[in-house]
Parts: structure tokens; sequence; C-alpha cells
């Protein structure tokens, strides 16, 4: 008897831990192997929350995704700091823009913000998914001719389906001329250079500071002439400025003459860039472009509960991941086991006894 109660005490331990954590981390992201690898090509690690909540049934959600994933990898390359948060389809309140904004996120996918929440960055899904049967080359132009980037979305597994990605239009994409760049990347590189200096046959720029919030990424500058020929592009310090390959797909430093009356250069925060000019341009025009002036394409992997098995499919494609994680959902305790046990306690003794009582009659029977 007494080892049956002790049987029932410890499978109704789950049961009487309301506490006990519901989630949990996924090893592959802190492992130099998977979550390393990525980290290094370029890949971004962003939030989707926390298994079976909503952020909008509760603000915690974005300080305890936020604090489960800076605990395991860096977000970036360019900074440890997570910029980029996935909400679920709907609007987006005052309340948790706000509560994001302040947690330092500045990419917001999939919620609808209203014209007085600009603080935040939403990114639309922007030409469809990489799952097969269901990506689509004419979507992803769509989706460009419509917003001006692509953004597609890929989730290894959903419930118990295990998801393939479309090697056709993935192999059709990787021989696009796209700058394959991440959600944060794209955020924190889109700044003019500053100009401090110019002449009839001269301008100096200087390298800028990303938006706000965001990672310390080279900003790219377009810059054309009317009525000039560009003579010489360089660094005012004599440090080389490297030619930018026109097929060069991941943002680097360095710069790319277009023809004689255009150029594009990526340069970093305070670096100085002085571009020449054979006579004095009658137009000058310049302004904040895409890396290497490419279409932007982002893969984004939603509920990455599993970055080995998200990424695997990948491992050998020039496209960079903006990786939402969320922990894993641990097994809910179940009242199955406990129901057993006590079942067994409150019937093995009645049926102990009724076996004894039956044998000692036999027994007595006999006598």
């Amino acid at each position: 008897m007494r080892v049956a109660i002790i049987l029932v005490a410890v499978l109704l331990l789950p049961i009487a831990l309301p506490s006990a954590v519901a989630w949990r981390a996924d090893g592959w992201l802190s492992q130099d192997i998977v979550g390393g690898e990525r980290l290094r090509l370029g890949d971004e690690f962003g939030c989707h929350g926390m298994p079976d909540r909503d952020v909008r049934d509760g603000l915690d959600v974005v300080s305890d995704c936020k604090d489960y994933l800076t605990s395991n990898i860096h977000a970036s390359k360019w900074g440890s700091q997570p910029l980029s948060f996935q909400v679920s389809r709907g609007a987006v309140s005052i309340e948790i823009h706000d509560t994001l904004f302040d947690a330092g996120f500045r990419t917001l996918g999939d919620g609808n913000l209203s014209g007085e929440l600009d603080g935040l960055t939403p990114i639309m899904r922007s030409g469809g998914s990489l799952e097969k049967n269901v990506a689509s080359t004419a979507a992803i132009e769509e989706g460009i001719a419509e917003n001006g980037y692509a953004n597609l979305y890929w989730e290894a597994q959903i419930e118990d389906l295990n998801v393939r990605r479309d090697k056709d239009v993935l192999a059709w994409i990787e021989d696009q001329p796209y700058w394959f760049t991440t959600w944060g990347e794209w955020y924190s590189a889109i700044h003019l250079a500053d100009e401090i200096d110019s002449t009839s046959t001269s301008i100096t720029l200087r390298g800028s500071a990303a938006r706000d919030g965001g990672w310390a990424v080279p900003g790219t500058t377009y810059l054309s002439v009317q009525g000039a020929n560009i003579t010489d592009v360089a660094r005012v310090d004599g440090e080389p400025l490297l030619e930018i390959e026109e097929d060069t797909r991941h943002l680097e430093i360095g710069l790319r003459q277009l023809n004689d009356r255009a150029v594009i250069f990526t340069i970093p925060e305070g670096v100085e860039v002085r571009i020449e000019f054979d006579t004095e341009p009658t137009v000058l025009q310049k302004a904040a472009a895409p890396f290497n002036n490419m279409t932007p394409f982002m893969a984004v992997g939603h509920h990455t509960t599993d970055l080995f098995e998200w990424s695997e499919p990948f491992q050998n494609s020039p496209i960079r991941f903006t990786w939402l994680i969320e922990p894993q959902a641990d097994i809910e305790p179940t009242w199955i086991l406990p129901a057993i046990a006590v079942i067994v306690v409150l019937t093995v003794p009645t049926a102990v006894w009724w076996t004894m009582k039956k044998d000692r009659e036999q027994y007595d029977e006999e006598e």
C-alpha cells in the first residue's frame, strides 16, 4: 500500500507544479555548427513570440522572447540586440507598438499599423512562400512590383506535416540579380551619405549613421549627374575603396560606377568619399539606394523552433534568412497517468483481498 501511495505522488508531481516551464530551448541556436554558421553567413535572428501565447493577450511575451533569443545567440553579425518581431495578423495597438519600440525592435511582420504609429517599420509578405507546390516565380515578381522588395515565407514543419522547399523556384531565385538581405540589415542599410563639401567640379560625402535604433550597417548612396562625367571616386583618407562586382549580392563596402554619369557606393558611418567631375554638372542628384542597386530579397523562417530543421534545406543557398524564433513547446502535463495510478491504488488492494479470501475459503473446504 505504501509503495502505491508513493507511485501516485510521483505521477501527480507534474500536475502539482503549475509554474513548471512550458517550453524548451532550441539547442541548435547556441551551437557554433548551426547557429554560429548561420550568423557568420549573414542571417538574422528575430522574435516570433512564445508557445501558445500571443502578444495581444500579454505584453510580457515581448520581453520573454527577447530574453530567450539574446541568451542563446546574437541577433546578427551587425549587432547583438534583435530588431525584428513577428505578430499575428491584425491591428497593432498603441500599447503593443510602444512596448516593441521601447524593447529595441524596429521592424514588424504582418501587423497592421495605423497612421500615427510610425516608430516601427512594417514589412509585408511579398512574393508568397518557398513551399513546394505553393512557391511561384510570378508571385515573387508581382510582390516586387507592388512593394519594391520580396519577402518570402518559410516554415519547415506545420503541426505534424514536414514541409519541402520548391527546388525549381529556389534555383530560379538564386539566379536572379537580387540583394539577399534580412529585415534588420535592410532597415539599417537604407541611409544616405551626408554632403560635407563641394566645389564646381567635386563633391565630398560622409557616411551617415543608420536609422534610429538600427545596427551600424554601411549605407548605400546613388549619385548621378547631367552635363558632366564622373572622373574619379576615392576615399579622402587615401584608403582603398574596393570595386563591387555587378553580380555581388551580399552587402559589402565599396563602389560600382554604373556609367560615366552615375555611381553607387556603400560606406560606413564617418568614411568620407570625394567624387570628381570633368566639368561643373548642370544637375546633380543623390539618394539612398539598396545595395548594388539591386532589388532587396528577404526570406523569413516563421515559428523557428528547430534551427537545424528549418535551415538544413538551404545550407548551400546564397539566400539570407531572418529566423523568427520561438522556444519549443513542452509536453503538457496529462491526467491520464495519475488517473491510472489512482485506479491501481483503489483496485489492487481489493483484488488482492478478494483473491486471499477465495484462497482461504478453498483451504477451509479442503480441511
